[in-house]
């Protein structure tokens, strides 16, 4: 039986879910308030009384609504009173919970608009500049020289002109949400959610020399097959793994390289 945040989750998440569907296309303006509420739990350390058992769950009802009634949307106010109704095994669940549900309501109202395939394509392309441009990502990712804020304007400054509203709400709580992995980390996290929406699954896919148009159409179909999903490739070409390919799905990895093979090989002998 669940209990504490995963109970709460599900709870809130089966409350959310009409009320998400029936927005549209406004999920991504709910969804960019939620993010931007969820940073204002962070910031203040609201998250504590927010979620504090020892409090009865109508007097942080009263809260929440003190803090944010009249400052967002009616409807977001409400999904913050049902989640402090709930109980929580640690305070930051709270605000990890606010995380998936924005990230959540900007996708569906992508995908209620039709645009969710260009929001995921340019969050891609975001990821690849980072990741590209050792300078950028170092200024991107969380420092003790660096205000959080300041990350946030360069990342407007770089990208703002060139993406869509909803994909720029998304690149910011990409640059603000830390983890150990910094802003490429949390770019991929929401591509892969995009996709997932669309219900396909990213392979990366390494190769010492590029793949013709058919190898790749053959890896698709094979991956495919084994997975139960529609898979997009990700392709990247690096002489390092010397012949065969390497495919990386979220966290699993097929390496079937002759670096690979070698590596392994290395191991046994050692053991």
């Amino acid at each position: 039986m669940r209990t504490g945040t995963a109970a709460t989750r599900e709870t809130v998440s089966q409350a959310w879910s009409p009320v998400l569907t029936t927005a549209g296309v406004e999920g991504q303006e709910l969804g960019r308030q939620i993010l931007a509420l969820a940073h204002q739990v962070a910031v203040h350390s609201l998250s504590g009384p927010l979620t504090d058992p020892g409090r009865e769950p109508e007097d942080k009802v009263v809260l929440a609504r003190r803090l944010f009634e009249g400052t967002v949307d009616g409807r977001v106010v409400d999904l913050l009173t049902a989640m402090v109704r709930g109980r929580w095994s640690k305070p930051v669940d709270l605000i990890s919970a606010l995380h998936d549900l924005g990230i959540e309501a900007i996708l569906a109202g992508a995908h209620a608009d039709g645009t969710t395939d260009e929001i995921e394509q340019q969050l891609f392309e975001v990821h690849e500049q980072v990741a590209d441009n050792r300078e950028l990502r170092e200024a991107l990712t969380p420092s003790r020289r660096t205000r959080t804020e300041a990350r946030v304007r360069l990342a407007e400054a770089v990208f703002g002109s060139h993406i869509s509203v909803p994909a720029m709400s998304l690149v910011r709580w990409c640059v603000r949400h830390r983890t150990e992995s910094g802003p490429l980390r949390n770019l991929r996290r929401v591509v892969e959610l995009a996709a997932a929406r669309r219900q396909r699954t990213i392979a990366d896919v390494v190769t010492a020399i590029p793949m013709t148009t058919a190898q790749e159409e053959r890896l698709r179909t094979i991956l495919e097959r084994r997975l139960g999903t529609r898979i997009d490739l990700n392709c990247e070409v690096d002489p390092e793994v010397i012949g065969g390919a390497r495919v990386m799905i979220r966290n699993h990895v097929l390496d079937h390289t002759v670096r690979g093979a070698v590596a392994e090989l290395r191991t046994r002998l050692a053991g």
